[in-house]
């Protein structure tokens, strides 16, 4: 066998251990489901374009339709991850539509009316038409924020005009009078080659995307708090440590805040109501601060927040306009609203956070003593 045939074995091979990387990889990751599409992408074509590659034109004919709905299969699944990835849709019915078509005509020219360079045509606008359907939903839907996930969706976006393009050079380069045996020109290894090279690098541009996503969701259960998702206790001290020793700003004050009277909630209405009144905390919180301030649940009802202000009558004004939203949030698992109370200490330095939070507590301490709902802050109460 010709050493260029050797070659074109080495493509399909190639396919099928990168599908089955993909496929180890959803081992290790199940909840990335498109993985399996993506490797049914690389593996399902391999077949039939190992076989190709070691038939002649006549053989090529004889095989067009089942070779071509492997191909065209290929291309869908890999058009359903994509989908999948970014919440677009594949659009099966148009799909299979375009597949049926697809299909017909490549009887038409194999079995009827011997063309192969048509064939060639038709086959890889079938397969365009199948990868571009998800375009359109994912744009609608996707931000494409990290740097990675921009080169990812322009590798996807190569890999369809790939198809697009060798379709063109089929129908412009490679008349009739040229395409006998055509899996032993160059021609074929030349696309061979184009194909492996584009389709290695949308796939470790896939697999580093896959890999970030995982480190991040690994990095959030370690730093956020499973039920509310605001940051953990550790995961406050070290970035409460960056900001406080950061670029000189007006000033910090530590808010520490408590749910009031929350074991009456549990015992009231049960934990899951109580779950459901710390989550509604939570967000009320959130949306009350910056996109530079800290919030975090210590554990219990207790949340501290880190706030970037001018001075301590900022700081209270912050922590009266929260407990007045919270007094005003009702929770439908429980009857009435949630009120908390909270102390409010001033943060000079990193060094001083740890003091600040003792001191934040006793004011959240005298807070209750004085009747509950209401905010203390340097000794002043503001109900």
């Amino acid at each position: 066998m010709p050493a260029d045939q050797y070659f074109a074995l080495i493509v399909p091979a190639c396919s099928l251990l990168l599908g089955s990387a993909l496929i180890a990889c959803w081992t290790a990751m199940r909840e990335q489901r498109y993985l399996l599409w993506i490797a049914a992408g690389y593996i399902v074509p391999a077949f039939p374009l190992a076989a190709q590659s070691l038939m002649g034109n006549a053989q090529l004919a004889d095989w067009a339709v089942l070779a071509g709905a492997f191909y065209l299969a290929g291309a869908w699944a890999i058009s359903r991850g994509m989908a999948d990835r970014y919440g677009g849709r594949a659009h099966p019915g148009l799909a299979a539509g375009i597949a049926a078509v697809t299909l017909a005509l490549l009887y038409y020219f194999s079995q009827v009316l011997d063309q192969l360079w048509l064939r060639m045509l038709i086959l890889n606008a079938g397969m365009f038409g199948i990868q571009v359907l998800p375009v359109r939903s994912i744009l609608r839907v996707a931000a494409f924020s990290h740097r990675l996930e921009r080169w990812l969706w322009g590798s996807y976006l190569l890999l369809i005009a790939y198809t697009l393009i060798r379709a063109m050079v089929v129908a412009a380069l490679l008349p009739a009078a040229h395409m006998d045996e055509l899996t032993r020109s160059g021609w074929w290894v030349l696309m061979l080659a184009a194909n492996m090279v584009i389709s290695l690098g949308y796939l470790l541009i896939l697999l580093a995307c896959t890999v970030r996503e995982t480190l991040q969701t690994l990095r959030n259960e370690r730093d956020r708090d499973a039920l509310t998702g605001l940051l953990n206790r550790r995961s406050f001290v070290e970035s409460a440590q960056q900001r406080l020793r950061g670029p000189k700003s007006p000033g910090w004050a530590l808010l520490v805040c408590d749910v009031d009277h929350f074991k009456a909630v549990n015992d009231a209405w049960g934990h899951a109501a109580g779950d459901q009144v710390l989550h509604t905390v939570g967000q009320t919180l959130q949306q009350q601060v910056r996109e530079d301030d800290l919030v975090a649940r210590f554990g219990g009802e207790e949340f501290v927040v880190l706030l970037r202000c001018a001075d301590m009558s900022v700081a209270a004004s912050v922590a009266e306009r929260m407990r007045r939203q919270l007094s005003h949030t009702h929770c439908s698992a429980i009857a009435g609203a949630v009120t908390a109370s909270f102390g409010v200490a001033w943060v000079a330095c990193f060094q001083d956070l740890a003091q600040a939070l003792e001191r934040a507590d006793a004011l959240l301490y005298q807070a209750k003593k004085s009747g509950r709902n209401q905010v203390v802050c340097d000794g002043q109460a503001l109900s």
